[in-house]
């Protein structure tokens, strides 16, 4: 097993220690496309899981951090210079605070008035069906689609370790966008007078300047880099939004000839599909395929079904979409079993999804110190919600097939809804209270009030979904409870808004309370030399109070301290309970071991009981054809030893691997090597081996 020479710092320190032990390391995570790595109010969350988060390689910026880190120890006599860059998070809070307040002060209200509007008289008059529409509009491409095109430009330059194309236009996209949809709800009740409905099409004509803007940014960021297998579903999403702005201006231009106020159902109906499926669910699939199985834990995705299902989805959202159009214009009338055999492929081409990316199993926790959060039950609720919408549709659609049925107005809204509040915003709350604490370099304000808008959001989708899909009661009656849950919803999004706003600006106290934190992570020049061994002495603590302590370090598998450069380096900044996390080695019995060492108990490794002896030679085997170690594969299921003979019980990745004999005799041969006269290797065939039984080293190594 080759030596690692990057200890100073290594997978498991947490991002914010690593700042603080080294002032200026953050142009390090800057060049790797990490702005925003953190501070002293950052996450405690492990290098290598914040690397792979981002889509950058772990070992390329474990090796920058180390190069800059030994730089810092070879020059502790130069004055410390804070070469912290500026952080250029304007764009993406430009965005996020935008949204929200889309929302807040225009989508949600919106929803409540035209919903009591919708089954009593309360002055809307003629107003009434233009205003819902505005509405529809506001919340999908200003709520939702400024919160995509804020987040897109902030994770995409990271998962593709590049930079950000054309600053400049994507911070004009993001007024383009909000000035345009705000505009439109201003201007589209009132567009059949004539100087009003001229600045309803120019609405539409800025929408598309910034949907355009979207695209160029987009595309020559991801043109930039090699193709990653969710650089299609990004690509697939943006070419809708592009589309569907183009038809939007189209459709607008109509109701203004038409001197009219709404769109006709038979083009508004194609035109929000596109939206909808086309650009909204398209782009969270593909954010989904690369962030997902790291925030939620997942096994690793089944790559292989990721194209097909993207290919179906495509094919029957055009059929679908591409009927809708061609009856609106043309009089041909959309056959059902046209639309039926779209609903059905679209459904199909999620579950495949969710199945590839093993949505529908449970998650593999890894102990590499990420807390899991409410953000979890967050997304993956809002998945069962996707599911359900697509349920729904299909129910409507086969009972149209097999029938004269079609949809009232409640009950076209039901998918809508489950779609709009129960996967969109669930899926924004989730992503959001994950991602954007690691953006500014924070901890999320507060876990409770995302729980609370949890319950809150889901009431709101189960109210407005529930009376469309079973309807019972008058109409005013259904109504009301449709204004009940735009009001549940409201207080959901103000609670998140809430929350991420005081997590990407806390209050002066919250910065003073955290002052203390950061003097106390600050390294000293070492821990002081009394008392019991802890996992918070130093590596060199350990050396200088322990005689011996070297050879049995060396033994446990600390192969990097064999070299007195990287010894003299790294043992006064690392701590031993660090040093056995980035090894997998339990800190209980090391310290156990070096206390005996220490009591004279024996010399160097002599001390190390014979299992551990055999597990650590263990850790010098690897499978021919993975470069891990079988003990971070978890091929080692025991060891057992009485200091004459060992007994090692083991399994292979499969039961028919070919190179079974060669992984066998070397793992005897290692054992032997010790001085063990009688060594048996059992195989194991139960349980069989999964890759759940991987150390997250492991799981770093292999870029899981």
């Amino acid at each position: 097993m080759a030596e690692r020479r990057d200890f100073l710092i290594g997978y498991h320190m947490p991002v914010r220690e690593a700042v603080l032990a080294y002032p200026g390391i953050e142009a390090v995570f800057e060049r790797h496309g990490l702005a925003g790595c953190g501070g002293s109010e950052g996450p405690s969350e492990p290098i290598a899981s914040f690397a792979r988060a981002h889509g950058v390689d772990p070992e390329a910026l474990l090796r920058a951090l180390n190069e800059f880190a030994a730089r810092r120890a070879e020059a502790v006599s130069l004055p410390v210079v804070d070469e912290r860059p500026q952080q250029p998070f304007e764009t993406y809070r430009l965005a996020i605070f935008t949204s929200l307040a889309l929302a807040l002060v225009g989508g949600l209200p919106l929803a409540v008035l035209v919903a009591l509007g919708g089954g009593r008289d309360i002055g809307l008059g003629l107003r009434w069906a233009p205003l819902v529409q505005a509405h529809g509009h506001l919340q999908l491409v200003g709520f939702v689609g400024v919160f995509i095109v804020g987040i897109a430009y902030h994770v995409l330059p990271r998962f593709k370790n590049t930079e950000l194309r054309y600053p400049g236009l994507a911070l004009a996209s993001i007024g383009l966008l909000a000035g345009g949809v705000v505009l439109r709800t201003a201007t589209q009740p009132w567009a059949d007078s004539d100087p009003i409905g001229a600045l309803f099409v120019v609405s539409a004509l800025i929408e598309l300047a910034g949907a355009l803007a979207f695209v160029v940014v987009v595309v020559s960021t991801l043109r930039s880099t090699p193709r990653k297998n969710y650089d299609r579903y990004l690509l697939a999403a943006v070419a809708w939004f592009a589309a569907a702005s183009v038809a939007n201006l189209v459709v607008v231009g109509e109701v203004i000839s038409d001197g009219v106020t709404t769109a006709a159902s038979s083009r508004g109906t194609p035109l929000l599909e596109m939206y909808v499926f086309g650009f909204v669910i398209l782009f969270i699939l593909g954010v989904s395929v690369r962030v997902l199985p790291h925030f939620l834990s997942l096994r690793p995705p089944r790559v292989q079904f990721l194209a097909p299902a993207l290919l179906l989805f495509n094919t029957a959202l055009l059929a679908r979409v591409g009927s809708g159009w061609l009856a609106a214009y043309t009089g041909w009338s959309n056959p059902d079993w046209l639309h039926t055999a779209a609903v059905y492929g679209m459904g199909a081409a999620v579950l495949s999804f969710a199945f590839a990316l093993n949505l529908h199993r449970a998650a593999v926790r890894a102990d590499d110190g990420v807390t899991v959060g409410g953000h979890e039950r967050l997304i993956r609720v809002a998945y069962v919600w996707l599911v359900i919408a697509f349920a729904i549709e299909v129910w409507y659609a086969s009972r149209g097939l097999a029938g004269d049925f079609r949809p009232d107005f409640l009950e076209q809204g039901a998918a809508r809804h489950a779609l709009a509040v129960g996967f969109f915003m669930q899926m924004i709350f989730g992503v959001g209270a994950r991602a954007l604490p690691a953006f500014a370099g924070r901890s999320l304000y507060s876990q409770r009030l995302l729980g609370i808008t949890w319950v809150l959001i889901n009431i709101a989708v189960i109210v407005r979904v529930g009376h469309a899909v079973i309807p019972s009661g008058s109409t005013t009656f259904r109504f009301d409870h449709i204004a009940a849950s735009g009001a549940i919803a409201f207080l959901a999004v103000s609670l998140f808004a809430y929350n991420i706003t005081r997590t990407l600006t806390p209050s002066r106290r919250r910065r003073a309370q955290n002052r203390p934190k950061e003097e106390s992570m600050k390294p000293g020049p070492k821990s002081e030399p009394s008392g019991a061994i802890r996992p918070e002495n130093t590596v060199a603590d350990v050396l200088d109070r322990v005689p011996g302590s070297l050879e049995l370090l060396l033994a446990y598998g600390f192969k990097p301290l064999a070299d007195p450069e990287l010894r003299a380096q790294m043992a006064p900044r690392v701590t031993l309970g660090t040093a056995c996390e980035m090894h997998g080695i339990d800190v209980d019995g090391l310290i156990a071991d070096l206390e005996r060492l220490m009591a004279g108990d024996g010399q160097g490794d002599e001390v190390t009981p014979p299992a551990q002896r055999v597990l650590n030679a263990l850790r010098d085997c690897q499978d021919p054809e993975i470069p891990v170690n079988i003990v971070d594969l978890g091929l080692v299921y025991g060891v057992e030893s009485d200091g004459q003979s060992a007994t090692v019980r083991m399994a292979l990745t499969s039961p028919h691997c070919p190179l079974a004999g060669q992984i066998l005799d070397d793992v005897r041969e290692r054992v032997r090597a010790l001085g063990f006269a009688d060594v048996d290797v059992q195989l194991v065939q139960e349980p069989p081996w999964e890759p759940s039984r991987m150390t997250p080293a492991a799981h770093q190594a292999l870029g899981w």
